[in-house]
């Protein structure tokens, strides 16, 4: 219908390559058995699956070796809400209305309470037992982790940060924190030595305990399974490498003092980039408050940076060292306690017969560009790592695709994978699950991203006047009608481009006869791999005026139009949900 966000992307034709593609099968009438596993802003950068040999990623490595890895999948907007509303329910982030913290999908225009459903809410309505732990949906959006409508009452959904809370106290736990002490707590070492010099896992991280909840709810579920036959949908979400990097010291020490990697290599914003593609703030700091590099007491008082703007990077490079290390260590940490599922799934006998997904909501920069964080729709913040483990499906295991995907794309996928019927027309995405038949096919030709800008609006009401186009310049807090741009992305396997739209507040769309008022950028690309990922090389010039790229830019903003420009109107602004108060993000709490 016209005006409607909710046409089916699953009947866009698929790229057949030679060969052909066998079509995803299971035994007639069966329901496999779900392991669902999400990191939080975690980028690609994993031994085995992506080939970054200095990282300590076992758990994860096990599951590339003996599963499907995507080199090209990308969430379809870099925040954290935005990303998991939309994978979460199989709809676009235009569909579900959420480009901040304040809505969530259930009080979009596009969403019907009576009929639609939610990726475990399908699992469920097919008669699984449908259980989670973590952070799968964002916190409080939506609301209760959408419970009842999502999840099996046989067990109460593990909500996240339970035990370990938000761990930004391991300074007061411990007295043991390394410098440098950013605000919020950004960097802080505990050290919990173990008898085999490794370290004490326990109470004192969230993951941990979401982790072992998990755990006892694959023993329960399969052991249901094996006396009934119930399958079993079970997600962990957890919080790593998401900020504060609150780590143990085992971890820490892998990539810090002689063992850090080098700094990243593009340290400052691509060359003709504009104002609006950048942002000068991390989760709505201007600036980094410092306690000095290591071993300067922390009596001689904080040093402040502000953060780096376009053509500027103050960050010193000691800093950037412990901020990386403190990444990394998190993300090894997070895949330590994804093993902690692992196993048990494994230890119940079912990993045989159990389709298990790894993927994360969104990337993260380290540097890169002079960019911290997410926050941006440059390859870093979009490109997200994706495992997927059939073991039913002959030559599968230990196999890249480089076929593009999305988040999005996770529904249907999963569901075809796990035997059920395809969802309705409703849902968005494409069902990528021939790809582990036939990993050298394509499916996807480009993968699309987009990100909401607001100058000056990030701490929301209070507005700084006149800010330029890079300054605390993000939406997490800002009314769906007072969003200033929508920069909408595509990548193909030649360029990335970018095209920032001014948004208009009253019907909740972008002006897209307005032309990209704000800016736009290509970046070339021409991959001839996808394996190991180049951290450094990528989207280092914006060309988007260069006239040998004329062509290329009017193909690729043809793209970004067909993929999301309404063949109508839309219809209007998301509702404010009546239950916005029934408690925080925890976005807001680093």
């Amino acid at each position: 219908l016209a005006g409607d966000r909710t046409i089916s992307m699953a009947t866009t034709a698929l790229h057949i390559a030679a060969g052909g593609l066998l079509l995803a099968c299971t035994a007639a009438g069966t329901k496999r058995p779900v392991l669902f596993l999400v990191s939080d802003d975690m980028r690609p950068q994993l031994n085995v699956a992506y080939g970054s040999k200095f990282m300590h990623t076992p758990n994860l490595d096990r599951l590339a070796a003996s599963g499907t890895v995507f080199d090209r999948h990308y969430t379809n907007f870099a925040i954290c809400s935005a990303s998991r509303n939309s994978f979460m329910t199989g709809r676009m982030p235009d569909t579900t209305q959420v480009w901040n913290f304040i809505q969530h999908f259930r009080v979009s225009k596009y969403w019907d309470n009576a009929t639609d459903v939610t990726m475990p809410g399908y699992f469920k309505q097919a008669g699984y037992l449908t259980l989670g732990a973590g952070k799968l949906f964002h916190p409080n959006k939506p609301p209760k982790n959408d419970e009842p409508f999502s999840w099996s009452p046989d067990h109460a959904y593990v909500p996240p940060y339970v035990g370990g809370g938000w761990n930004t106290s391991c300074a007061v736990a411990s007295g043991a924190s390394i410098s440098p002490n950013v605000a919020k707590g950004w960097v802080c070492v505990e050290e919990h030595p173990a008898p085999d010099g490794t370290f004490t896992d326990g109470l004192q991280y969230a993951d941990y305990n979401e982790s072992v909840e998990t755990a006892k709810m694959l023993r329960m579920a399969a052991a249901e399974y094996k006396s009934s036959g119930k399958p079993f949908f079970i997600g962990l979400g957890v919080t790593k490498p998401h900020a504060s990097w609150n780590v143990d010291k085992y971890f820490f020490d892998m990539y810090s003092g002689a063992n850090a990697p080098p700094l990243a290599g593009n340290q400052y914003s691509p060359r003709n980039v504009p104002d609006i593609a950048f942002t000068a703030e991390l989760d709505g700091q201007a600036n980094f408050s410092l306690t000095g590099p290591p071993g300067i007491p922390d009596s001689q008082g904080p040093a402040i940076y502000p953060l780096p703007s376009p053509g500027n990077n103050p960050i010193p490079g000691w800093f950037q060292r412990d901020m990386r290390a403190g990444y990394w260590a998190a993300l090894s940490m997070a895949d330590h306690h994804l093993g902690i599922a692992l196993d048990a799934l494994d230890e119940t006998g079912l990993q045989q017969e159990t389709l298990v997904i790894f993927t994360a909501d969104h990337g993260y920069q380290l540097g890169e560009h002079s960019e911290w964080a997410k926050h941006t729709n440059f390859e870093l913040a979009t490109h997200v790592p994706l495992i997927i483990r059939a073991p039913w499906i002959p030559g599968s295991a230990g196999k890249h695709t480089s076929s593009f995907t999305e988040l999005v794309d996770l529904y249907r996928t999963i569901a075809s994978l796990a035997g059920l019927d395809a969802p309705g027309s409703r849902v968005q995405g494409e069902d990528q699950s021939a790809l582990l038949h036939n990993p050298a096919a394509t499916v996807r030709t480009a993968s699309y991203s987009q990100y909401s800008r607001c100058p000056g609006m990030r701490n929301w009401p209070t507005i700084i006047p006149n800010a330029p186009l890079w300054m605390m310049n993000n939406c997490e807090t800002v009314p769906a009608p007072n969003i200033t741009a929508m920069g909408y992305t595509v990548r193909t396997a030649v360029a990335r481009y970018t095209a920032w739209f001014a948004f208009d507040g009253a019907s909740c769309t972008p002006k897209w006869t307005a032309g990209p008022v704000f800016g736009r950028e290509l970046y070339i690309h021409n991959e001839t791999a996808t394996f190991p990922i180049d951290w450094d090389g990528k989207e280092n010039e914006n060309v988007v005026e260069d006239p040998a790229y004329k062509d290329l830019v009017t193909e690729h903003h043809a793209l970004i139009l067909k993929r999301y420009q309404l063949p109508g109107p839309g219809r209007g602004c998301p509702g404010v949900p009546t239950d916005r108060d029934a408690g925080p993000s925890l976005e807001d709490f680093f």
